[in-house]
């Protein structure tokens, strides 16, 4: 009997030693939880360059004036000229240094002094040449970014020979002319001298320039209402 409640009570001390490690001991300092690993990143793929970059910002103007503040005279001043070149049945080399002011953005005047060389066969086959000068006022607005409306008042002194007479003579007169037309330009990055552009006018006074003694004959310089420039202003 005794050996039997020994081994009884053997057997609960081993019972409740079990359920004691079992539960959790409050004095036992609480356990901080383990760290969250932070998220990684989430990176963009590389954008390959294609014909068109695409800029992360906007790009810096190549200009240190502040947009903000009004253009001075030099900023508004425009230095420059035109040429004409044209070989053959009817030669025609033009030289017109231009200067002008910048008015707006969009809206550029000036003025120029002209001088032309020509050589032409005149009505009975003969080769003729001639020098020619005068001036114009013109201006251009562009309307995009590389492409310009183009109007122009012209004053040229040509010569044409008087068959009125006995004998042919040699005399002057001035010709007053209006084109207008577009351009295409170009940014060339100068101080003064801001585009490269290629000029096309229509002279609406063309049919007006005859010859006053043969009315078959016009005497404009360029030989045709058509005048195809270049320009750098």
């Amino acid at each position: 009997m005794k050996n039997t409640l020994l081994a009884c009570f053997f057997l609960s001390f081993l019972s409740f030693s079990s359920l004691a490690q079992s539960r959790p001991n409050p004095d036992a300092p609480a356990t901080q939880p383990a760290p969250t690993p932070a998220p990684a990143p989430i990176t963009k793929p590389a954008q390959e360059d294609g014909p068109i970059r695409v800029l992360d910002a906007p790009p810096r103007s190549s200009s240190n004036r502040d947009p903000d503040q009004p253009l001075t005279w030099k900023d508004r001043l425009r230095l420059g000229g035109s040429f004409a070149l044209s070989l053959g049945t009817f030669t025609n080399i033009e030289l017109a240094p231009a200067a002008g002011l910048q008015l707006t953005d969009r809206l550029v005047v000036g003025g120029s002094v002209v001088y032309r060389y020509i050589s032409y066969r005149n009505f009975s086959g003969q080769r003729n040449s001639d020098n020619s000068y005068g001036g114009r006022a013109f201006a251009f607005f562009k309307i995009f970014e590389n492409i310009n409306l183009n109007a122009e008042l012209e004053t040229l002194n040509v010569s044409y020979v008087d068959i009125s007479t006995q004998s042919p003579v040699q005399r002057r007169t001035n010709l007053n002319s209006f084109l207008a037309g577009g351009s295409y330009s170009t940014p060339i990055g100068g101080r003064f001298t801001k585009n490269a552009s290629i000029v096309f006018l229509y002279n609406f006074s063309y049919n007006r320039h005859v010859n006053p003694s043969f009315g078959q004959q016009n005497i404009y310089p360029s030989g045709s209402p058509l005048v195809i420039r270049f320009l750098f202003f």
